[in-house]
């Protein structure tokens, strides 16, 4: 059965993985025969058209078939109609007709904003009786226990004709971090102690950096490299001997392409990792610099773990190709057209070793010269002002007794 579906979607940003995701399934259910239509909100470049959106689109994330209105008001009925953000849920919970209402669940949004009004409308955006369709494990885990949601879930995957491993790339001691300081979540701060430790402890490795176009005030040495490109962000993963990707909500899609290219990687540990990271391709360490590092340092120093992880990463990715991902969402959407029953199986971690744990000590950050003269000129001030202070004194007991 073919179905015409409306998904509402927040206002595109170049790079975003999010958007470039939600495009990519909206392309494969057009290729699959069903008419998708793509509403999307918050204009920031104020009344663009249809056409300027359209064409946004096909930029960001590449050619996309849907019709794509601007704005959020849905006139149609349809068989399906699929909320993409916390903030669009209400809108197809109470104002969208359709037959059945979905929810494309990438992250755990409440964690994207302090304890206050957002959060608590964002963890709202569970209650609103939809049904959601999450990207990994962990989320349709976190959804059925919290929330009694009936969520279900299509798995991690990478594009493996995008990444790969490239035999013509030379590899260098180096580590590569996912910089995103936009992104709380990605624990950028957290990212840089560990990269400093590494730096002390092993200084002959180069460390590289990229994922946002603000570069990092690191005072040890590093190249930061901006925003990639798919085939770039290949030739990195191929140059450098592990990752580190940190992602303290779901987990990133980007662990699962550095491990299609064979390269190690290392993350927290936690729920919203162990459900759908893998046992070897991953070292999954407790969320502090030192164990972040030590996961680091012991891969660099062994090249039989490298080699262990590679293979192992690798395999792990195989049985997961960009396809399967599109398959199992494009099945779960197909069946709640057909009105077929969807069984919940059971979800278990698949990462099921204890966090790695190690015991370094964060560096101190040195003063650079800046921070020497404006401590000197604090030392001059200080000095002048009692001076004065003596000076003054002075003065003043001198004319009310008489002498000094």
């Amino acid at each position: 059965m073919k179905g015409k579906i409306a998904w509402l979607v927040p206002y595109p940003i170049e790079g975003s993985g999010g958007h470039r995701t939600i495009f990519s399934h909206i392309r494969n259910l057009s290729d699959r025969g069903h008419q998708c239509h793509v509403y999307i909100g918050e204009d920031r470049q104020q009344n663009m058209s249809e056409g300027a959106l359209e064409r946004m689109v096909n930029e960001f994330y590449g050619s996309c078939s849907a019709h794509i209105h601007s704005g959020y008001t849905v006139d149609d009925r349809f068989d399906i109609a699929i909320a993409t953000a916390w903030w669009t849920a209400e809108l197809v919970a109470q104002k969208v007709e359709a037959q059945h209402k979905l929810y494309f669940v990438q992250d755990f949004e409440p964690c994207f904003n302090p304890m206050g009004d957002n959060y608590i409308r964002a963890e709202n955006s569970y209650r609103q009786g939809l049904l959601p369709i999450t990207i990994g494990r962990w989320l349709s885990h976190l959804l059925r226990d919290r929330y009694g949601s009936k969520a279900n879930y299509f798995d991690f995957t990478a594009d493996t004709a995008t990444y790969y491993h490239e035999e013509s790339i030379a590899q260098e001691p180096a580590v590569c971090f996912v910089y995103q300081p936009e992104k709380p979540r990605r624990c950028s701060g957290i990212g840089k102690d560990t990269l400093a430790i590494v730096k002390q402890q092993c200084p002959e490795i180069k460390i590289y950096t990229y994922g946002s176009l603000k570069e990092p005030n690191y005072y040890f040495d590093h190249t930061h490299l901006g925003i990639l490109s798919q085939k770039d962000c290949n030739a990195l993963y191929n140059r450098c001997m592990v990752g580190l990707c940190l992602s303290s909500s779901n987990p990133s899609r980007i662990p699962f392409e550095m491990m299609a290219t064979g390269l190690p990687v290392v993350d927290f540990y936690g729920d919203n990792t162990k459900y759908d990271l893998p046992e070897k391709g991953v070292l999954l360490t407790e969320r502090d610099p030192s164990s972040l590092a030590g996961a680091l340092i012991k891969i660099l120093r062994s090249q039989d773990l490298q080699h262990e992880m590679r293979e192992q990463g690798q395999r792990f990715i195989m049985e997961r190709s960009a396809e399967l991902e599109f398959e199992q969402c494009a099945t779960l959407i197909e069946s709640i057209l057909a009105e077929e029953n969807i069984l919940e199986e059971e979800i278990l971690p698949l990462y099921t070793s204890p966090p790695f744990t190690a015991d370094y000590s964060v560096p101190s950050e040195p003063l650079i010269v800046s921070d020497i003269e404006q401590t000197q000129n604090v030392i001059r001030s200080s000095l002048c002002q009692r001076l004065c202070q003596n000076r003054i004194g002075r003065v003043l007991k001198v004319l009310w007794r008489g002498y000094y």
